[in-house]
């Protein structure tokens, strides 16, 4: 037994010590993790009080645009200053003045993509709706002029600082669209650039080519008015699809050009793949984007729906589909702390927007927030958005101690338990209006529905199905999977709808076979009407369905239930955030107390990481006693 922990923590150290950001799926490449602070601001003093926590690697966003609040993106003055012309002192300054007050400050770089005011103005006449790249993104991206100067200055600019600070940049993000993240809000509003390049990929893609359908059509669909029908509205579909493409198509080409320009150890990252945004905003072909061979890793805020106490937060994308790609995440803490800066400028104030109420919130928050990275193995900065977010000791002291758990903790690859497998299906939102008011992503609303039950989930895409090992699931949720093909179907029989596994969907499974969209398809595959009411369970030919119409029915009790019938294992009794390696588990209330954690398995020490307390030995299950709120995280030692 001996031997074998010490086997086990010289390979836990030696992960350590690489910090490897993912472990890449096909060649097992180990690269660098960071545990990094970001703010929009200049904030000095907080940069050095981080340095004090140990946390020396910092995110800077130099900027040349307006946030979407009309304030400046960064204090000091725009860089990119017309075509092929830079202020190059005023760029070189942000990085200096970071360097002075940490001069051992490792630097994470936002590319921003965006167009500044002056290409605006230049391109206004005949282009008006191409020149806003931040509100117009897919239009912008369609038009060669601001390509061609977007091109250039990205080549200028990593040039420079390669040069310049090459040594002190560890990675770069690419960033555009509104809030940088890739959202393309124009919805429909088409430019003459636009429709020529809709006209081109129809073409590529040995489609029937068809005008750009009017907005009229766009915010409207045949089926109830949520779903299209392809037999009466594939332009609508096909013209969603071709947005998806244009924003994933862009930024792989811009992958390209980093990656040619930037020195072999650093980083290449984005923000991108949120599965719960509007299927028009430019996300949904996040899949490719994964696969691109140039960029390293992705980037998220944490789940916004999810962030308050008793909450279980995690990543907006498929998780599971970025680790099939061997792609690292970046976990974006940017949660509103009691000591919150709610005033951005004399003119610009934040209203109505919820904070953690008090330091023992902000304490279990966090301790949640760097547990969720730890045992995902991912990067994470902490946002310190307008300043104030990690003002007080208490905080700050949270923040070294969570960086000392990631910092050993981190790089232990064990793989995930999870036994309920969740699936986003990016190719049925194609055919989903969700910009009629009321349809929402049924995927994020029941992942944040069952995500606090008590065992750890996973998100995966539909296509993943047939290139991940799912024999460990026992629960397959599939929340919006309108679109079923002879092929999908053959997936899903080959890999799923056997050995007794339990698939539970929502609202209109299957309806769309790809040619027409028919409601005897759901009773097809389901074995129920559509339509049909309460929780509908069927034995079916090797695998049991469950049908639930109402996404607003799969609530935490409804899946525990089916969940357990199933077989999946719950770590606790009540209802509670749970997420589980191998080795780590964490578990996060709202309400404290004696709470009883139940494992898989006997496990010969278990350890609360924070306090750095042992809990149990030789035990398959504890008690912990629970502050209201808390976070605990646990290293399970076999």
């Amino acid at each position: 037994m001996k031997l074998k922990l010490l086997y086990k923590y010289a390979i836990l150290i030696a992960c350590t010590l690489t910090l490897g950001l993912s472990c890449n799926a096909k060649d097992n490449t180990q690269l660098e993790r960071f545990f990094s602070y970001r703010s929009f601001l200049a904030e000095f003093d907080a940069m050095k009080d981080f340095a004090k926590q140990g946390v020396n690697t910092i995110c800077i966003m130099p900027s040349n645009t307006i946030n979407s609040l009309g304030e400046p993106y960064c204090e000091y003055p725009p860089f990119w200053r017309g075509k092929g012309q830079y202020d190059w002192e005023t760029l070189d300054k942000q990085f200096t003045d970071v360097l002075k007050a940490n001069p051992n400050a490792k630097i994470i770089c936002i590319v921003d993509l965006n167009s500044p005011p002056w290409l605006m103005r230049k391109m206004s006449f005949g282009h008006s709706m191409d020149s806003d790249s931040f509100s117009m993104l897919s239009n912008s991206l369609t038009c060669p002029f601001w390509r061609s100067e977007t091109t250039r200055f990205l080549k200028d600019y990593l040039s420079h600082l390669e040069e310049k600070f090459g040594d002190k940049i560890k990675a770069y993000m690419l960033a555009c669209g509104h809030t940088d993240e890739w959202f393309s809000y124009d919805y429909g509003v088409a430019s003459l650039c636009k429709i020529n390049a809709f006209q081109k990929w129809q073409k590529k893609k040995n489609m029937k080519i068809r005008d750009v359908p009017p907005i009229s059509r766009l915010y409207k669909a045949s089926f109830e008015n949520t779903l299209r029908d392809p037999q009466t509205e594939q332009d609508c579909v096909d013209f969603v699809h071709f947005i998806n493409d244009v924003v994933a198509d862009s930024m792989i080409d811009f992958a390209k050009i980093a990656k040619g320009l930037i020195s072999k150890d650093k980083q290449l990252g984005a923000f991108f793949g949120y599965i719960h945004r509007n299927a028009m905003d430019g996300h949904l072909e996040y899949e490719r984007v994964f696969a691109c061979k140039d960029f390293d890793f992705i980037v998220s805020p944490a789940v916004y729906s999810t962030r308050r106490m008793g909450e279980s937060s995690g990543t907006q994308s498929a998780d599971g589909t970025r680790k099939r790609y061997g792609k690292g995440w970046l976990h974006e803490i940017d949660h509103d702390t009691h000591t919150f800066n709610h005033k951005l400028s004399p003119y610009v104030s934040i209203q109505n927007r919820w904070s953690w109420q008090n330091q023992a919130e902000t304490d279990a928050g966090l301790k949640r927030e760097f547990a969720v990275a730890t045992i995902e193995h991912s990067s994470l900065w902490c946002f310190d958005m307008w300043g104030d977010v990690f003002k007080t000791p208490e905080t700050l002291a949270v923040v070294k101690r969570g960086r000392e758990v990631w910092d050993k903790f981190s790089a232990d690859n064990s793989k995930s338990v999870a036994e309920i497998a969740i699936f986003a299906d990016p190719q049925s939102m194609r055919y989903v209006n969700q910009m009629r008011k009321g349809n929402v992503n049924h995927v994020a609303k029941v992942r944040d529905q069952i995500s606090s039950m008590g065992a750890p989930t996973e998100i995966f895409s539909f296509n993943d199905i047939g290139n991940v090992d799912f024999s460990k699931y026992k629960l397959f949720v599939f929340p919006q999977m309108h679109l079923l093909t002879p092929e999908r179907r053959e997936l899903l029989e080959k890999y799923i709808l056997k050995d007794g596994k339990t698939v539970l969907t929502t609202y209109a499974p299957s309806i769309i076979d790809g040619k027409k969209l028919d409601v005897e398809n759901v009773k097809k595959f389901t074995g129920f009407d559509y339509g049909s009411k309460g929780i509908c369970k069927k034995d079916m030919d090797g695998w049991k369905s469950v049908y639930i119409y109402d996404y607003k029915d799969a609530t935490a009790e409804v899946v525990r239930k089916i969940a357990e019938e199933a077989g999946v294992h719950f770590y606790v009794e009540e209802l509670s955030p749970i997420r589980a390696t191998e080795n780590l588990l964490m578990a996060h209330v709202k309400d404290g107390g004696k709470k009883k954690i139940t494992l898989k398995k006997k496990y010969s020490k278990i350890t609360e990481l924070y306090t750095n307390k042992i809990v149990a030995t030789n035990a398959s299950e504890f008690e912990y006693d629970f502050a209201s709120p808390d976070t605990a995280l646990f290293f399970l030692e076999e």
